[in-house]
């Protein structure tokens, strides 16, 4: 792979082969790369509002990654966590920090390999960026969770506005109890990169 490793090559991401093809080569370094040079906090700001949201029980990481989400939320209570990932390679990072129950291999543009209403709750961070993960893709993580049970994920700002997802939460109504939305910052203060001021949407689904 000749792409150089950076947020531009995830942000250029059209398909879930181009997801797989970038992950494979950048899991080893993706900690050190992205979370901690670009100071990327948005992880924690995810996990803030699933705890503020009465988060428990048996948990969803959906676009796991190598597990910065589950580390963050196990760093503030005690869950049980699956995760999921398209890519195998950034999957093995995370099974080898020993934080999640189990994990498998899964296409958020397809079914979710799981049967209905399983998890208490879902979470997600930086998978709704600008790559292939479309407002379609909700609708599979309300599926996989229980009555009563809370949902909360990232989607980047422009994202959001692109692909309408706003339209596609107005549905939500027909089928979960309630949602919230709340806009913050995805990466710190001190950062200095061209995308420090970008911002994401946190969206809060009670099922």
């Amino acid at each position: 792979m000749n792409r150089k490793l950076s947020l531009e090559s995830a942000y250029d991401l059209k398909s879930p082969k181009d997801n797989i093809e970038l992950y494979s080569v950048w899991a080893e370094t993706y900690d050190m790369d992205f979370i901690n040079e670009m100071q990327y906090k948005l992880h924690f700001s995810v996990a803030d509002e699933f705890i503020l949201n009465g988060g428990e029980g048996l948990v969803l990481d959906v676009g796991a990654g190598t597990g910065a989400l589950a580390q963050a939320l196990l760093q503030k209570g005690k869950f049980s966590i699956e995760a999921t990932d398209i890519s195998e390679e950034m999957l093995k990072i995370a099974k080898s920090k020993n934080i999640y129950k189990r994990s498998f291999l899964s296409d958020l543009t397809k079914e979710i390999p799981v049967e209905n209403s399983f998890y208490d709750g879902v979470v997600s961070s930086g998978t709704f960026t600008h790559g292939h993960v479309g407002p379609s893709s909700i609708g599979e993580l309300v599926r996989v969770t229980k009555p009563g049970g809370l949902i909360t994920i990232s989607i980047n700002e422009k994202h959001w506005v692109a692909l309408d997802f706003k339209s596609e939460v107005k549905k939500l109504n027909n089928y979960t109890r309630n949602y919230t939305l709340k806009k913050i910052s995805i990466y710190g203060e001190q950062s200095t990169h061209d995308h420090k001021n970008d911002k994401a949407i946190i969206l809060t689904i009670k099922v």
